[in-house]
């Protein structure tokens, strides 16, 4: 049994799941306080925690929602903690859940309280690449372009918990007007295009959020971005680089640009959309810098 001087802290999106993040952050809760861990739950966002509120020796911290939330969790806590930032267990429950697919987290609600206890009991952990995108953490990907101006009409509709199906009239509206503004991108100071109509995805991760692998090369643990670049200058040629992209050809199409490294920016003389980790983040320029750390994430302990 632990000491009950192992704390353990808790960050939930009290409307994750469609309202159960806080049933489920109250479930946890109950049971890791029953294992003999000194529990605190947090249902406020993570940046607006003050130091003095995340106390030491923090054995884990557990975030309760999508990818947005575990970003803003992973960020505060490293700004609070740096080299000595706590193991992170991912409960996913928001829409894509591209980290909790990734390290093997997505486990059903029944059995949610005994996965999450012996996880937190045994802090099995794997440590992933970790970077900065205008300043702000991004695990995952970002992506300038007909995606993020996606993401930016559904931040402007939404008014609750989302599902894919809330991607429709977005994506529609985005389809509808988007212009396709040039890009210019450079990788480790080196021009990799420049003003070409595209779209682009930086990231550590191969999926994107509807499943299929976007930057296919991508490696989490590999010290380097994966960079791609997709040429469309209409419509139609951006369906047609989607539809490539979910078979799996997009990399291989002509003018399709691939490449690695460690600190890409993407520029443009229009205002850009940009999205990092499926969130509204602003619009271009884009700068993305690998950090000089590894965030540790609790990878399951075995099979209960």
């Amino acid at each position: 049994m632990p000491s009950v001087h192992e704390r353990v802290l808790i960050f939930a999106n009290p409307i994750a799941g469609r309202g159960k993040g806080k049933a489920i952050a109250q479930r946890l809760n109950n049971r890791l306080a029953r294992d003999g861990f000194d529990v605190g739950t947090v249902f406020d966002r993570a940046d607006r925690i003050a130091d003095e509120d995340l106390p030491s020796g923090v054995r884990a911290a557990i975030a309760i929602g999508g990818d947005g939330t575990v970003r803003g969790v992973g960020w505060r806590l490293f700004k609070r903690y740096g080299e000595r930032t706590p193991p992170l267990l991912v409960v996913p429950m928001g829409t894509a859940n591209l980290l909790g697919r990734h390290l093997g987290t997505l486990w059903p609600e029944r059995e949610l309280p005994d996965h999450v206890a012996e996880a937190i009991r045994v802090r099995r952990t794997r440590r992933l690449d970790a970077a900065s995108a205008n300043g702000e953490l991004f695990l995952l990907m970002a992506g300038v372009g007909l995606d993020a101006r996606i993401v930016h009409e559904l931040d402007r509709l939404r008014s609750g918990p989302i599902d894919l199906t809330s991607y429709a009239l977005p994506a529609a509206l985005a389809l509808g007007f988007y212009t396709y503004p040039a890009l210019t991108v450079s990788v480790d100071g080196k021009k990799l295009c420049r003003d070409l109509p595209a779209v682009a995805f930086v990231g550590n991760v191969k999926e994107y959020g509807t499943g299929f692998p976007i930057l296919p090369y991508a490696r989490p643990d590999d010290g380097l971005l994966d960079v791609c670049v997709l040429p469309c200058a209409t419509r139609a040629e951006a369906i047609h680089q989607f539809m490539r992209a979910a078979s799996g050809e997009h990399t291989v199409g002509e003018g399709s640009l691939y490449a690695k490294g460690k600190r890409v920016k993407i520029d443009s003389d229009e205002s850009v959309p940009v999205q990092i980790d499926g969130e509204a983040a602003g619009h271009t320029p884009l700068t993305c810098e690998l950090l000089p750390v590894r965030l540790p994430f609790i990878v399951p302990a075995s099979e209960i």
